[in-house]
């Protein structure tokens, strides 16, 4: 039982998950379809059953009035064997009406008097309608090759006489009700196409409002807050556009409000860390500097040996730490990227990663070197490729990356690639790992500048990260160079 419940809620399940991958404009033709066709198929059985038996009622009421006419004008020919008048009056009567296809009269002894048949008297047409002797009369419907006949038996003083016999064709009737049901589904093929037509119309008024709708979502979804719900009715549909927009305005307010708060928050930080760059640079590395020279005055000066190997550990120590503040200091803040611009400072940076990492690093720039682009920009770039290296060192395991800067389409591009083991993108950003920290700071630092950042990887195919930065034209930083150059 619960093997059969679970199979009718997978089929449920398959059912509308079918369904509500229909669109809305083919669901509300569908439907208005479904109802126009189900309507058409009940007119049709109301027509093919009420109607024929509407029809073949008064076929019959009209077969048994014209059999008991001929019964009181025939009485007296019967009774007298006067068999041409009897025919006369038969082929008369058949004549008057269309749907009466024979007649024959039967004497008391069940013998043919008379009778309308052109080929002959069917003798088996004899037994096929009996009439009790408490009845008045009796209809027996034939089923003839290609026709209904509604055989009339109607007794002759109480069949002391004889009988009167008629058939009653309902082929009128089945031309009629065909021809009804053809006229019917005619007008029913009409009222479908402009069923169609006016769901159409209607969907579509529904469904365009909610498709833009939704590509403005997808947009804002995005970040550009440029797309707005279009203008509507004041019903439901317009009140969802309005409240989309307020959200939307809600969402680009704080938008740039957190931008805002996080460049603040970054040129804070960038602040702080040339500052103590500086510092570590002028004041500490100048001190060590004059205390390695002191030093080394004192070792060359003393006489006792001893005091020199101290001495010489003490300058050793000094170096050691003269160096170590100075990466420390080129870590926070390199001052190739403030003397010389981006380029030379990510080379010098891929260099020395590549000598200290023990990986090949391939690094290709195109049409930017020598120009300087806004700070916010040289400062992201490079930022963005210390942390994606800092990354392939720590967890890619790769031999070889590749970077790549150029200028295409009015944008900075920036692509760092690794032949690495990968890494499950999706699955490294929603969960709670350190390591997806420092995927959300590119991120954020790449949003912050209007940047699009994107990471392609996948578990044993290495690791792409592009990052694409709008800035201003090559000829107008080319321009902005010169005028910088020749002091206009």
């Amino acid at each position: 039982m619960v093997i059969l419940d679970s199979n009718t809620k997978t089929r449920k399940e398959s059912f509308w998950s079918k369904v509500g991958a229909v669109g809305i404009r083919t669901k509300i033709m569908g439907i208005v379809a479904l109802c126009i066709i189900c309507s058409a198929i009940a007119m049709v059985w109301y027509t093919q059953h009420d109607v024929s038996a509407a029809l073949r009622t008064e076929l019959q009421e009209g077969g048994l009035a014209l059999g008991t006419g001929l019964a009181a004008q025939g009485r007296d020919l019967i009774l007298t064997h006067n068999e041409f008048a009897l025919y006369t009056l038969l082929r008369e009567a058949q004549n008057a009406d269309d749907d009466l296809i024979y007649i024959f009269v039967l004497d008391a002894e069940d013998n043919v008097l008379v009778h309308t048949f052109d080929g002959g008297f069917p003798r088996d047409l004899l037994d096929v309608n009996d009439v009790q002797p408490e009845e008045a009369y009796h209809i027996q419907a034939l089923q003839a090759e290609d026709d209904t006949i509604q055989d009339i038996a109607i007794p002759v003083l109480g069949g002391k006489a004889g009988m009167i016999r008629l058939g009653m064709s309902e082929s009128t009737i089945d031309a009629t009700v065909a021809g009804h049901i053809r006229n019917m589904l005619l007008w029913f093929a009409l009222i479908l196409v402009l069923g169609l037509s006016v769901a159409y119309g209607l969907a579509s008024i529904l469904t365009v409002p909610i498709t833009r709708l939704a590509q403005a979502a997808r947009a804002v979804g995005k970040g550009d807050f440029r797309w707005k719900a279009p203008a509507w009715a004041k019903d439901e549909i317009g009140s969802l556009g309005t409240a989309f927009n307020e959200m939307s305005q809600d969402l680009e307010r704080k938008e740039k409000m957190q931008a805002r708060l996080l460049a603040k928050v970054i040129n804070a930080q960038e602040e702080e860390r040339k500052r103590i760059s500086r510092e570590l640079h002028d004041g500490t590395s100048q001190a060590l500097t004059s205390l390695m020279v002191g030093l080394r005055y004192i070792e060359d000066s003393a006489a006792i040996t001893s005091v020199k190997k101290e001495l010489a550990d003490m300058r050793a120590l000094a170096a050691q730490t003269l160096d170590e503040v100075h990466r420390l200091a080129t870590e926070l803040r390199p001052s190739v990227l403030d003397d010389l611009g981006l380029v030379e400072a990510i080379e010098k940076y891929t260099r020395e990663f590549s000598t200290k990492m023990n990986i090949n690093v391939d690094t290709h720039v195109g049409g930017i070197r020598g120009l300087r682009l806004p700070s916010d920009i040289e400062v992201t770039v490079y930022r963005i490729a210390q942390e994606a290296l800092t990354n392939v060192a720590k967890y890619a395991r790769a031999e070889n990356v590749s970077v790549i800067l150029r200028y295409r389409d009015s944008s900075l591009v920036a692509i760092i690639e690794d032949d690495g083991i990968g890494f499950d993108v999706n699955g490294i950003l929603t969960s709670q790992n350190r390591e997806r920290l420092g995927l959300f700071g590119m991120y954020e630092r790449a949003s912050i500048i209007g940047g699009r950042l994107s990471i392609e990887s996948q578990l044993g195919f290495g690791t792409t990260i592009y990052l694409d930065i709008p800035v201003k034209s090559l000829e107008e930083v080319k321009d902005g160079k010169n005028k910088v150059a020749s002091g206009r």
